[in-house]
């Protein structure tokens, strides 16, 4: 395929100029009313409910089908039950709709017989030269295509794509994410992968020049070696993050139950991850956690990692994580030693690495930052660890620092979650990322430096 191919053909998807709402409701707790709360509260305009029984919903002219509909209609969704999806998706094609997504369940997830139904929509589709996302899925968010989720709020435009196979676990990342500071360019649950595949919507987002990074949420994979092809290439350029699920025998049984597909061996699959570049996580905290890392401060150069604390106990429990995940703490050298017994005051201090502000740091947490700085202009250290109560007068140190490097520095505020909440607040837009405990910002500067490591080979 040409570098265009896909997104000139799913560009209807997230761009559309019309969208159809077929099964769209003004009634309170259906489905359909909550669609048309979504698609009204993101401002699109070109929207056009189809119901067989109302003239008007929610103040937009309502049509019995979409074929009478006079304007394009670029994507629909339909909102029916399984035994009425079929002949939406024939007026569908019949009007010229090339994208077309089935919010409905019933099919290839819970029978044969759903399976064989799945099979006759896509064949039906493929006459029209239409593609399906679904069924069994909650659809697409485009920020800028004012494309919603179902249950999240409009989203603000950034550059972070997600696939899902679980629509619920898309929205929930969204959700949560927003409110640290990461915003999306497109976000995809694909349900049953009756005719569009994860493989193909990668793809797509390996090639939208509005997504910088990539997240998945997987269970299964129908062509493991186009899989593998592609997160291949994608992932010299754009970092894919991943959470595989359905490794285990009883996982693989329930990703067959929630989408109808067979899931793979783990051996297998973290071979793929590792060959490919691709950041593997195991939870969803981890994969919010990376996300954050990725989203906000830069690659490091090497994995060289210089601890900066004051409580002394969990510099300690930090140092032997950070060598457990393969990071480096090397003792500081003597010079930038000397320009840090410059900055500091000498009671009570240590400046090897990890380096112990000891009880100083909670009378003067600006201190963090001058020593940030110091370790900046040194070749030695790739990346940094800051452990602190957090404060304005430590962020706003930290956001001073970091403001001109290009090394990522990831502070933990060992407080209540509260303040490492306002630390989001308040260091969105900044060059450092705050998590609440020193472990899991240990983590993630690991896999931004095994990424980094990848991106050099």
């Amino acid at each position: 395929m040409q570098e265009t191919d896909k997104l000139q053909e799913l560009s209807p998807f997230f761009m559309p100029r019309g969208v159809a709402l077929i099964g769209a409701s003004e009634k309170p707790g259906k489905v359909g009313r909550l669609f048309m709360d979504r698609y009204i509260e993101a401002g699109f305009e070109n929207l056009y409910p189809i119901n067989l029984k109302e003239n008007e919903i929610l103040g937009f002219k309502a049509y019995p089908n979409v074929k009478e509909v006079a304007d394009p209609v670029d994507l629909a969704i339909i909102l029916l039950p399984p035994f009425a999806v079929k002949d939406a998706v024939q007026d569908c094609v019949d009007k010229g709709v090339k994208a077309i997504i089935i919010n409905s369940a019933g099919f290839a997830e819970e029978s044969a017989e759903g399976k064989a139904k799945q099979d006759e929509l896509v064949a039906i589709a493929r006459r029209g030269g239409a593609r399906i996302i679904g069924p069994n899925c909650i659809g697409v968010s485009s920020p800028m295509g004012k494309i919603p989720f179902p249950m999240a709020p409009p989203m603000i435009s950034g550059k972070v794509g997600i696939v899902s196979q679980s629509g619920s676990l898309a929205d929930h990342l969204a959700l949560i994410a927003t409110k640290m500071g990461i915003h999306f360019s497109k976000a995809i649950s694909v349900g049953n992968e009756s005719d569009l595949k994860v493989t193909d919507l990668i793809e797509y987002l390996g090639q939208d020049p509005e997504t910088d990074i990539i997240l998945s949420y997987l269970e299964v994979v129908n062509d493991g070696q186009l899989y593998h092809q592609l997160t291949r290439e994608i992932s010299k350029t754009k970092p894919i993050i991943v959470w595989k699920c359905g490794v285990s025998e009883q996982g693989a049984k329930a990703a067959a139950s929630h989408t109808g597909s067979m899931a793979g061996s783990h051996q297998i699959w973290d071979g793929v991850f590792e060959n490919n570049g691709i950041v593997s996580v195991k939870s969803f905290e981890e994969l919010i956690d990376c996300t954050y890392a990725f989203h906000n401060v830069p690659l490091p150069k090497g994995n060289r990692i210089a601890i900066i604390t004051g409580p002394g106990g969990p510099a300690v429990g930090t140092t032997d994580a950070c060598i457990r995940m393969g990071l480096e703490v090397p003792t500081i050298s003597e010079e930038t030693q000397e320009k840090l017994a410059q900055a500091l005051p000498p009671v009570g201090t240590s400046l090897a690495n990890p380096i112990d502000l000891s009880m100083v740091a909670a009378i003067a947490p600006q201190l963090y930052g001058e020593v940030v700085k110091i370790l900046g202009e040194d070749d030695s250290i790739d990346m940094m660890l800051a452990i602190g109560n957090g404060g304005d007068v430590f962020y706003d140190g930290i956001i001073n620092a970091t403001a001109n490097l290009d090394k990522p520095v990831a502070l933990s505020v060992l407080m209540p979650l509260d303040v490492v909440t306002d630390g989001h607040t308040k260091l969105a837009g900044s060059k450092a990322v705050v998590y609440p405990d020193p472990i899991r910002a240990a983590n993630a500067l690991s896999k931004l430096a095994r990424y980094g490591r990848f991106q050099q080979l």
